[in-house]
C-alpha cells in the first residue's frame, strides 16, 4: 500500500499532475455551484477530450472534479437559495435564511469546513475497508455475482423516488438497451437490425452524454435561470466560528457515519443521506431544547437559520464520497449516479472496476484515493481564500453557457464513436431523458441496468452452465441466497408498503373518529 501511494504521489506531484488536480478542483467547485451543472455532467462533457490522455491523469482530473462539484453545490444553496447540485437542496433550508439575515459568511464557512471533515475521513475509511471487501469479493462465484448485481438493481428500483413501477420501467428499458449487440458467451447478435453500427452494442458514453448532460442542460436552458440576477450578496472573507463546531461535534460525527454508510448502499445516494442527517439532527436539537439543555436565547429553530442545519447535510454529503467509492472499487458496482459515470470513464480508459483491480492495478486505486484527498485540500484552500468571489461565480451568462455546452455534447458524441450515428444515439437518449423527466421516471435504474446487465447475464449463464440443480443453485449458496432475498424484500416492500401504510392510517383515523 505504502509503495503504491508513493508511486501515485510521484505522478501527481509533477507540474502536469498538479495542473490537472488544481484545474479539476476549481472547475468542479465553480461549475458545481451553478444550478444544472454537477460533477457527472462535467465528467461526461470532458470524457471524449481525454481519450489520448494518460489514464492516471485523466482519472485524477475526474476525481478532482467530482470532489469539487460535491463541495461547490452548497455555494448556490447558501447565497441564492438555489442548490448547485441535488445533494445540496437541504443546505438551502438553513443556509439561505442566514444569508437573508445578513450573515452569509457564517454558513459558507461552516459548509467549507464540514465538506473537508466529511471528505477526508471517508476516504481514509475507504482505503482501510476496500482491500478486505475485495479479498472477499474475489472468492465469489457466478451465483454470488449474479445475486449481487440483482440486489443492486432491485435496491435502486425499490428506493426510487416516486412510483416503484416507474423504476421497473426504467430498468426494463436499460436492460433492452444493454441487449443490443452480441450476447455474452455465445456471441449471438440481438436487435442490430442489420446495422454494422450496432454490432458492438450502444456506446455508454453516448448514452450518458444524452441522458445526463444533454437532457439536464436542455431542461435548464428552457426553464431559464435568475441566478445571475440574484447574486448580489456581498461576502467578506472566511471566518471560523469555533463555537459552531464545539457545539456540533456530535452532529458532525453522526452525520459522517450516516453519510458514509448510505453512500455505500447503491441507489440511495447523497440526497437520502443529507435529508436523514438533517432530520436526525433536527429531532435531537428540538429534544434538547425541550429538556432545557439549549437555552431559549440560544435557540434557533431548524429551517430559520440554525447552523447545525448546514453542518449536518454538508458533512453527510461529502462523507458519501468515500462511501460511494467502496462498492465501485471493491465490487464493480457504483454507489451513486456520479460513480456510475466515473466507472464509465474508467472503462473508456481501459480500467475495469472490481475486486481484481486491487491486485492487477493497485496504483490506480490508491491514485484515486490520493487524488481525492489532494483535491479536498486544494478545494479547502480555494474556498477559504476565494470566498469573497463566490457571488461573482454565480453571475454567469446562462444564455451563452448552456448553448455552448450543448455543442460540446454533440462534438463529444461524435468523437466517442467517430461517426454521425453516435450523435444520433446521444440525441435519441437525450429525448428519452426528457421523456423520463416529464413523466418523473428515475434515470438511475436505467443507467445501472445498462451497466450491470452484461455482468448479470454473463454470471447467470455461467451459473446455469456450472449448476447441477438449475435455478436452485442460486439459492443453495449462502451469500447468493441472502442477496436475492434482500433485493426482493426491498423491491416488494416499497411496492406494497404505501398501500399498507394508507390502510393503517385509515384504520387509525376511523378509531379516532369513533
Amino acid at each position: 500500500m505504502a509503495e503504491a501511494i508513493m508511486n501515485t504521489l510521484q505522478t501527481l506531484a509533477t507540474p502536469t499532475g498538479l495542473l490537472y488536480m488544481i484545474g479539476g478542483s476549481l472547475i468542479g467547485v465553480i461549475l458545481g455551484a451553478i444550478p444544472g451543472l454537477g460533477g457527472g455532467t462535467i465528467t461526461i462533457l470532458l470524457l471524449p477530450m481525454t481519450y489520448r490522455m494518460d489514464p492516471t491523469l485523466a482519472l485524477a482530473l475526474f476525481m478532482a472534479i467530482y470532489v469539487g462539484s460535491t463541495s461547490g453545490g452548497c455555494i448556490g444553496s447558501i447565497l441564492l437559495g438555489i442548490p448547485g447540485t441535488n445533494s445540496s437542496i437541504v443546505t438551502c433550508w438553513d443556509g439561505y435564511p442566514l444569508t437573508r439575515k445578513g450573515d452569509p459568511v457564517r454558513p459558507l464557512s461552516a459548509a467549507v469546513v464540514s465538506n473537508f471533515i466529511g471528505t477526508v475521513p471517508s476516504l481514509i475509511l475507504a482505503v482501510i475497508l476496500c482491500p478486505y471487501l475485495a479479498q472477499w469479493a474475489v472468492k465469489l462465484g457466478p451465483w454470488e455475482y449474479f445475486a449481487l448485481c440483482y440486489c443492486a438493481i432491485a435496491m435502486v428500483i425499490g428506493l426510487s423516488k416516486g412510483n416503484v413501477v416507474k423504476g421497473l420501467i426504467a430498468c426494463g428499458m436499460g436492460i433492452l438497451a444493454a441487449c443490443v449487440g452480441s450476447a455474452p458467451l455465445c456471441g449471438t447478435l440481438r436487435f442490430t437490425f442489420d446495422s454494422m453500427y450496432l454490432i458492438s452494442g450502444l456506446n455508454i458514453v453516448n448514452l450518458m452524454m444524452g441522458m445526463f448532460a444533454g437532457r439536464t442542460i436542455l431542461m435548464e436552458y428552457t426553464k431559464g435561470s435568475k441566478a445571475s440576477e440574484s447574486a448580489n450578496v456581498k461576502v467578506r472573507g472566511f471566518k471560523l466560528h469555533i463555537k459552531d463546531y464545539t457545539q456540533n461535534i456530535g452532529n458532525m460525527l453522526r452525520s459522517f457515519i450516516m453519510g458514509a454508510f448510505i453512500g455505500f448502499l447503491p441507489g440511495l445516494g447523497a440526497n437520502t443521506s443529507t435529508v436523514l442527517a438533517y432530520a436526525n439532527e433536527k429531532n435531537i436539537a428540538e429534544k434538547k431544547h425541550k429538556q432545557g439543555k439549549i437555552k431559549d436565547e440560544d435557540w434557533v429553530p431548524y429551517g430559520e437559520g440554525n447552523i447545525g442545519g448546514v453542518i449536518a447535510p454538508e458533512t453527510a454529503n461529502n462523507a458519501g464520497i468515500g462511501g460511494a467509492m467502496i462498492p465501485m472499487i471493491a465490487l464493480g458496482i457504483p454507489g451513486n449516479g456520479v460513480m456510475t459515470i466515473f466507472m464509465t470513464a474508467m472503462t473508456v480508459h481501459g480500467i475495469n472496476a472490481g475486486p481484481l483491480l486491487l491486485k492487477t492495478n493497485p496504483e490506480v486505486v490508491y491514485m484515486l484515493y490520493t487524488a481525492a484527498i489532494i483535491a479536498a485540500i486544494i478545494i479547502l484552500v480555494f474556498e477559504v481564500v476565494g470566498m469573497p468571489i463566490f457571488p461573482a461565480m454565480l453571475k454567469c451568462p446562462y444564455h451563452f453557457l448552456y448553448p455552448a455546452i450543448i455543442i460540446i455534447c454533440i462534438l463529444g458524441s461524435y468523437i466517442s464513436g467517430g461517426n454521425l450515428f453516435s450523435v444520433g444515439v446521444a440525441l435519441a437518449t437525450c429525448a428519452l431523458g426528457i421523456f423520463f423527466a416529464y413523466f418523473q421516471i428515475p434515470q438511475m435504474p436505467f443507467i445501472l441496468a445498462f451497466i450491470l446487465c452484461g455482468l448479470l447475464e454473463k454470471n447467470f449463464r455461467s451459473g446455469m452452465n456450472m449448476a447441477t440443480n438449475g435455478l436452485l443453485s442460486f439459492f443453495t449458496k449462502p451469500f447468493s441466497c441472502i442477496f436475492i432475498i434482500l433485493g426482493t424484500v426491498v423491491l416488494f416492500s416499497n411496492i406494497f408498503m404505501p398501500t399498507i401504510q394508507k390502510k393503517l392510517e385509515e384504520k387509525k383515523a376511523a378509531k379516532q373518529a369513533a
